[in-house]
C-alpha cells in the first residue's frame, strides 16, 4: 500500500543507520513489523497470571470435558 506519513527526519536517519543496505520502504516495513510483533508479545505476556495463560493443559482439558458433559456432549 502506498501512503504518505510524516516522520521525524532524525528518526528515519537512525532507522537507515541500523538497517544498512535497505531502501527506505523496506526499512519502514521492517520497523512496522517489529513494532507489531512487540505489541503482540506484550499482549501475550499481559496474560501472565490469568487463567488463559497459566492453566496447565491437563486442567484445561478436564475443564473442557466437564463443560461438554454438562451440555450432554461426549468427546
Amino acid at each position: 500500500m502506498r501512503t504518505t506519513i510524516i516522520i521525524d527526519d532524525d528518526l528515519v536517519d537512525e532507522l537507515m543507520r541500523v538497517e544498512p543496505g535497505l531502501n527506505r520502504s523496506e526499512a519502514m516495513r521492517r520497523a512496522v513489523e517489529a513494532h507489531v510483533r512487540q505489541k503482540r508479545q506484550e499482549a501475550f505476556l499481559a496474560l501472565a497470571g490469568s487463567k488463559l495463560a497459566d492453566l496447565p493443559w491437563q486442567d484445561a482439558e478436564r475443564a473442557e470435558l466437564r463443560k461438554l458433559k454438562r451440555h450432554g456432549r461426549r468427546r
